[in-house]
């Protein structure tokens, strides 16, 4: 894309807002002024840019975006919202090995806006996270991933009885030997229990956790030094879900059912 389109489409937060807003339908100037909390002195300038280049077009008091800006701003939100999860982060997401993931996966990291980031509290540091127990209390389908021992799936899942709660749950060969070893009988439980399943993947895997229920989704990711941070994302939307569930079922589908 030549250079100029570019800084043109991204160098003015208000080009950018214009553009967004008109991809849902044509406006009046004296609406793109309230709905973006601008002044027409302002945002007309903006406007003329954007006409000069054949991204805006007025019809009598309304603008519109023409075919072009369409297929632009359609291609732009995506781009944005990736650029706002990572920005919210950084740091964060600087620090994350995302290597594990397709580039399928990597392209979608925008549905995981919004959401938040949970820290390790210092005086709870080997305690499951509060968010992530008050969530799965009112969760009826669960599916989940550990590469790691993660005191969630010793302390959580295999201790739910519920008949009516469905647990699926996907683990390395490491974490499944632990568990044969360390949580045996607790294994066998849960394994002649009803609507509660287990699956081993053989490949390792560099997310060290990751829920996702009917209620909400949370991923762990490993650094890039291999470490355990415990930091965590935390998202309730449906996009967020649908890619987590999405992941996971990519690991599962790798992986052997074991049975009771």
């Amino acid at each position: 894309m030549n250079k100029m389109l570019i800084d043109l489409l991204f160098m003015s937060q208000k080009r950018k807002d214009l553009l967004l807003l008109l991809k849902d339908g044509e406006r009046t100037i004296e609406e793109i002024v309230d709905l973006l909390n601008v002044t027409p002195t302002g945002m007309l300038p903006q406007i003329k840019k954007l006409k000069d280049e054949f991204l805006v077009i007025q019809d009598d008091r309304k603008y519109r975006l023409t075919p072009l800006a369409e297929i632009l701003v359609e291609k732009m939100q995506p781009l944005i919202d990736t650029l706002e999860v990572i920005e919210e982060n950084k740091i964060f997401w600087q620090e994350r090995d995302l290597s594990d993931l397709s580039p399928a996966f990597l392209e979608r990291l925008n549905e995981l806006k919004p959401y938040s980031l949970v820290k390790p509290d210092p005086d709870k540091i080997f305690e499951i996270p509060s968010v992530f127990l008050k969530n799965i209390e009112k969760s009826k389908n669960i599916l989940s991933l550990f590469s790691i021992f993660h005191p969630a799936l010793s302390g959580t899942f295999l201790r739910i009885e519920d008949d009516n709660i469905e647990i699926t749950l996907i683990v390395t060969k490491r974490i499944y030997e632990r568990l044969k070893n360390d949580f045996q009988e607790e294994l066998k439980l849960y394994l002649a229990r009803k609507n509660k399943q287990l699956f081993v993947c053989a490949d390792e895997m560099k997310i060290a956790m990751m829920t996702k229920t009917n209620c909400f989704m949370m991923a762990d990711f490993l650094t890039w030094k291999g470490e355990y941070d415990q930091q965590s994302i935390v998202a309730f939307e449906p996009a967020s879900l649908k890619l987590a569930e999405d992941l996971i079922l990519h690991y599962k589908n790798k992986a052997q059912e074991i049975k009771g």
